[in-house]
């Protein structure tokens, strides 16, 4: 076996990753991504290698798509889950509940100080006009995509275009809600209440009439 397979593998060569992704996280979700620099990321971490970013990941867009790669598998595993559940009490095919199961696992993920640090990175890589790179991983990720043919079912006649701008839209109105949250809401009471608002404000958005004057703003979130 190389030396380069063994580095591969090595258990502190992966924490020190992982830990990177988790304060890239945390950092673009306060600043956004052009707010926060690599060496500020490393520093979070304790590194003393102003180069550690560029060591494990390349540059600064792989280190958000290693974001994406961290956060997606169990969002979508959760979003599988949910629709699985939708299915068999037959209520699949209501608006409202298939942007809930959507939605949901951004709810559900927060950090260690009960920040819902992934939604609002989410919010910050639209700011920097990065969101499309979520585009790549499409296939990798099926039930969100079953998800996201159900609800475009709903949707007036606009085609994919419509489809994508919608969803970045309620993505971004979601992920404000969630900032919302973390910021102002007294209780876990106060925030699923201000969430379940938000959802369904959401749904109605995205069930809107088309407008013939649309034009497209890229892929969605």
């Amino acid at each position: 076996m190389s030396s380069k397979q063994r580095s591969r593998r090595d258990p502190r060569r992966e924490a020190t990753r992982s830990a990177l992704i988790e304060a890239a996280e945390s950092l673009f979700a306060e600043a956004g991504v052009d707010g926060v620099s690599t060496r500020q990321i490393g520093a979070a971490i304790g590194s003393l290698n102003t180069n550690v970013v560029a060591y494990h990941f390349g540059d600064k867009e792989s280190l958000i798509e290693a974001v994406y790669r961290h956060r997606l598998p169990e969002i979508d595993r959760r979003r599988g889950q949910l629709l699985d559940e939708a299915d068999l009490a037959g209520t699949c095919m209501d608006l409202t509940l298939l942007v809930r199961i959507l939605a949901q696992p951004f709810l559900e993920q927060v950090d260690a100080r009960g920040q819902h640090t992934y939604a609002r990175f989410v919010a910050g890589l639209e700011r920097s006009g990065l969101s499309t790179l979520r585009g790549k991983f499409t296939d990798d990720f099926p039930a969100t995509e079953r998800l996201i043919q159900r609800i475009a079912a709903f949707l007036p006649d606009g085609g994919l275009t419509l489809l994508h701008t919608r969803l970045r839209l309620v993505t971004a109105l979601l992920s404000s809600s969630l900032l919302m949250i973390d910021r102002e809401a007294a209780n876990p009471g106060e925030g699923e209440r201000l969430f379940d608002d938000a959802v369904a404000m959401a749904a109605t958005a995205l069930a809107a009439p088309f407008q013939p004057e649309f034009t497209s703003l890229g892929c969605p979130e």
